[in-house]
């Protein structure tokens, strides 16, 4: 099935309404409003709930439509093949022109729905290989086919959101459109980059004393080999102030530190470990000690990892969803 052929479902499936509603659902802040980072952090990456931050969540008929498109989606860009997807073609099909002012936030619809929707909606025992060596590897070329764009078409430039989102609200854009950059395994120096990018323009916008103490840390502290594991099983966002919120700046240099801890891991192992399982990859001993020491990441079950190997092997994927 060529993308040619594909094409006007995956325009009816990933409307320009439904790119817009994949950002409100993932980015539900008030546009214009501060945002309480300690809460919006836990809400996003841990599962807690929101409350100080105004925000608008999507009503339920809204979200069930909008995962059964984007399933719906996945599944066909999943029948194309990844030789068959030219990116700059996807963007034709389903994005308007760079200049167009609403190129940016559709964009950024498109870029969760290939990176971070597979995560959330694809759940058979099998998915976990579509997620990291299909999606994976195309929301990475989206990412940077965006990223190349000229500075005035950059659709994750402050210059294109400024005059409608506070810095606030854009930091979450950033982290979105970072995502993808920092889940893929040969792009550890770019995502590095762009996390800074976001620490500086932070920095910067906010004016004197605000740098991020990240920055200034030894390098066996800042780059800890096992950084990203202890910040996901601490659970614990950015500090508060008196009234027991954390502020842009806070949450802004919390979310640069969870980006940058994926490098130490990519810059010792070129690869993420805790994947080798579901990728068909077999663990070096370096990389099974550092799995054990991380605790965090658990393996698949034997039956699943067995039918993983032999799909690789045979250069086939099983459908997504598929059964054991």
């Amino acid at each position: 099935m060529a993308i040619a052929a594909a094409a006007e479902d995956l325009k009816a499936l990933l409307s320009p309404e439904v790119l817009s509603l994949t950002v409100a659902e993932k980015l539900p802040w008030d546009k214009h409003a501060a945002i309480d980072f300690s809460e919006a952090i836990d809400w996003t990456f841990f599962g807690g709930a929101l409350h100080s931050t105004p925000h608008q969540t999507i009503t339920a008929e809204e979200e069930a439509s909008l995962h059964q498109k984007s399933l719906s989606a996945l599944k066909i860009l999943g029948s194309l093949g990844l030789a068959n997807i030219d990116i700059t073609h996807l963007l034709e099909i389903l994005l308007p022109p760079p200049a167009d002012p609403s190129f940016p936030e559709q964009a950024l619809g498109l870029q969760l729905i290939l990176d971070q929707a597979p995560r959330e909606l694809l759940d058979g025992p099998l998915d976990d290989r579509w997620v990291y060596g299909y999606f994976g590897e195309l929301s990475a070329a989206l990412a940077q086919q965006l990223r190349a764009l000229p500075g005035g078409q950059s659709p994750h430039s402050w210059a294109r959101w400024q005059d409608s989102v506070s810095l606030d609200y854009f930091v979450w854009v950033r982290l979105w459109f970072a995502a993808p950059i920092v889940h893929h395994e040969t792009l550890a120096h770019e995502a590095v980059a762009m996390a800074e990018e976001l620490r500086v323009l932070v920095e910067s916008e906010c004016g004197s004393g605000a740098r991020d103490p990240y920055r200034d840390l030894p390098n066996e502290v800042r780059w800890d080999l096992y950084g990203f594991p202890r910040m996901l099983e601490a659970r614990r966002g950015p500090s508060r102030g008196e009234d027991g919120k954390s502020s842009l700046i806070a949450g802004c240099f919390w979310i640069c530190t969870l980006l940058d801890v994926h490098y130490p891991i990519l810059e010792r192992y070129g690869r993420y470990p805790y994947r080798n399982s579901v990728l068909g990859r077999v663990s070096t001993l370096d990389e099974e000690e550092w799995l054990q020491k991380a605790k965090f990441f658990k393996s698949p079950p034997p039956e699943v990892v067995k039918r993983i190997n032999e799909d690789v092997g045979a250069g086939r994927w099983s459908p997504i969803g598929a059964e054991l």
